[in-house]
């Protein structure tokens, strides 16, 4: 497709202005005095512009004089014959160069075509996976960042899980002591139970014995039913301990499994990088591949221009050739 605002009268402006510059108007070059145009719109243009040139530049001649064209006829008369045959050669030849250059100039436009649509598919290709590349590398980012997180919390309820087992552990002994004193509290309040039954049935003992004996068995069962209060305490706290433990072990074992399906997902997304960034290395390679295709053929098609223009310079001999015949 035509750029909007390439116009004949703009190509044949540039035309004209590369003349003055000393030159040559071809397709490349006009398209660059323009700063960009499609060659298949600026090509056809510019042919047209070279035959009106080329008519006008045959139109300003001067007439030649009358004895010079009376001598001038003799002489060609007598090379006429003779030059026919290699002039309908050379007029063949002419016709042929011109459909091949023609045909190869043709090509290369639509190969260049071609090379631009597929630069601008390997430059959005390049702008995808770079955006991709960022995206994964912002995944990346906050996966590392909960990775972190996760491991301070695991680190926190270790260090949790420790001080519940130690205060388990101090627990368990003093409910371990608890219970020895407790058993020594039950053997005392035994004996002092076996005591007074003694003393009442022997009445060996004084009423005052006898009333102290009472109050030590008053107090060693005030005494037992305290520690029998601090072992139930002591085993109600070493459950709860326990629980909590419990619980807090396999708040670990998540966060352990947490932190071991971070490590794969971080794992996972470094090779996705990697992958990312192959992908747009293997891209910039294609479009600087591509890019220097499309300078081989714009070299080539300046040089098919070249061609062209010679052919136009050639073409009005021969036609002035045939008029004359």
């Amino acid at each position: 497709m035509a750029r909007p605002g390439v116009t004949r009268e703009q190509v044949f402006d540039a035309a004209d202005a590369l003349v003055l510059e000393g030159q040559a108007p071809t397709v490349v070059a006009v398209r660059t005095k323009l700063g960009g145009g499609s060659p298949n719109t600026i090509a056809p243009l510019l042919a047209e512009w070279k035959e009106a040139h080329e008519t006008k530049r045959a139109d300003t001649l001067p007439p030649l004089p009358e004895p010079v064209e009376g001598a001038m006829r003799q002489v060609w008369g007598s090379a006429w014959k003779g030059a026919q045959e290699q002039l309908e050669g050379e007029r063949e030849a002419l016709a042929t160069a011109r459909k091949d250059i023609e045909k190869e100039r043709a090509e290369m436009l639509a190969e260049i075509n071609r090379l631009d649509a597929a630069i601008e598919q390997a430059q959005s290709e390049t702008r995808k996976t770079a955006e991709d590349l960022e995206s994964e590398r912002r995944a990346h980012d906050q996966t590392k960042a909960e990775v972190r997180e996760a491991k301070a919390i695991a680190g926190e309820r270790e260090k949790r899980i420790d001080d519940q087992g130690r205060e388990l552990a101090e627990v368990r002994r003093q409910a371990s002591e608890a219970s020895s004193k407790h058993e020594l509290v039950v053997r005392e309040l035994d004996q002092t139970k076996r005591d007074l039954a003694d003393a009442s049935e022997a009445g060996e003992r004084s009423e005052v014995d006898l009333q102290r004996a009472r109050a030590e068995f008053a107090e060693l069962q005030e005494q037992r039913n305290l520690v029998a209060a601090e072992l139930k305490e002591a085993q109600a706290a070493n459950e709860r301990l326990a629980g909590n433990l419990d619980r807090e072990k396999e708040t670990a074992k998540q966060a352990k499994v947490a932190l071991d399906a971070g490590g794969k997902k971080i794992e996972a997304l470094e090779r996705a990088l990697e992958e990312e960034r192959h992908m747009l290395r293997e891209a910039e390679r294609t479009a600087a591949d591509l890019r220097m295709e499309v300078a081989t053929l714009t070299e080539r098609a300046a040089h098919v221009d070249e061609l062209r223009q010679l052919l136009h310079q050639v073409q009005p001999t021969a036609v002035k050739q045939e008029a004359q015949e």
